[in-house]
């Protein structure tokens, strides 16, 4: 059944989900904190609305593409949004921040509405093929209706209350960071020793090092094509995230603590590139004179 639909937050990822569902025959309502290529992107299929307690007025679904906790807080709360929505609407955050802020979100939501965390994985071209992972927590109650429309986008898997998606997506960028930082470790020291990036990478098809992240960030890599389609801020974000709600975790996990390394790294000296040029700091150092090949 279509539905009006609001998405709050243009970015990479929500400027896509309004074509995806647009496309799909949904009435889309968009709004974004600035205008550029966000809104220039969703023009032609979205209403563009001037505020977030706007957008949301009449839609029967909202969906948060935002930035951190302070946004979503920021664009929910504080605007006022949450106090305009239409009984029985349902929110979804989209985005990736922490337990806490899906618990306090929810607390601010009369019985009349429906809230969910519901942060995904897969990137930009999960969202455009509708193959993203989503870690979706919510009450038993919402479960039916939030899978109804959120399996559009990709595949949900229901982790438990509101806050427990959001601690899974943690998990899961626990993982990735350290997949990419290992893969860019590796193309590093492969091309120290003379082996080209883009031999080593076809060399590893088919083997244990064979997956998702080869088949996306590989290319990357090859190519030494680090336009974002994941931001390595947002990245290093949700490892401080992940690093908060665990006392011991900078400590314990020291994979991913050499992966947050190398994101600060990329960040201080690179810029906020695509998350997969972990590869350019760890190429800098393996490469340079005092590391002759």
């Amino acid at each position: 059944m279509n539905q009006k639909i609001c998405i709050l937050g243009l970015g990479l990822m929500g400027r896509r989900a309004v074509l995806r569902l647009a496309k799909l025959g949904h009435e889309m309502v968009a709004w974004n904190r600035s205008q550029g290529a966000g809104i220039e992107a969703v023009a032609s299929v979205a209403t563009i609305a001037s505020s977030p307690r706007e957008a949301v007025q009449g839609a029967s679904a909202v969906l948060l593409f935002l930035h951190d906790a302070k946004a979503v807080s920021d664009v929910l709360i504080t605007s006022g949004a949450v106090d305009h929505l239409p009984p029985g609407a349902l929110v979804a955050d989209m985005g990736t921040n922490t337990p806490e802020t899906a618990r306090f979100v929810q607390s601010r939501f009369s019985n009349a509405n429906q809230f969910v965390d519901a942060p995904v994985s897969g990137g930009t071209a999960g969202i455009e093929q509708g193959t993203l992972s989503i870690f979706l927590g919510a009450a038993e109650r919402d479960v039916a209706k939030a899978t109804a429309l959120l399996g559009t986008l990709g595949r949900v898997s229901h982790m438990g209350a509101v806050g427990t998606g959001q601690a899974a997506k943690l998990a899961n960028q626990i993982v990735v960071a350290c997949y990419i930082a290992g893969l860019a470790e590796g193309v590093a020291f492969g091309e120290a020793l003379g082996i080209a990036p883009t031999a080593l990478l076809e060399a590893m098809r088919g083997g244990l090092v064979d997956g998702k992240i080869l088949e996306t960030i590989g290319p990357r890599l090859g190519a030494a094509d680090f336009t974002p389609h994941g931001h390595a801020s947002s990245h290093l974000k949700d490892l401080n995230y992940a690093f908060s709600q665990v006392p011991a975790a900078a400590e314990s996990l020291t994979a991913a603590s050499a992966a947050q390394a190398h994101l600060q790294s990329l960040l201080a000296d690179f810029g906020d590139l695509d998350h997969a040029a972990m590869l350019l700091p760890i190429q800098t150092a393996l490469l340079s004179p005092k590391n002759p090949t």
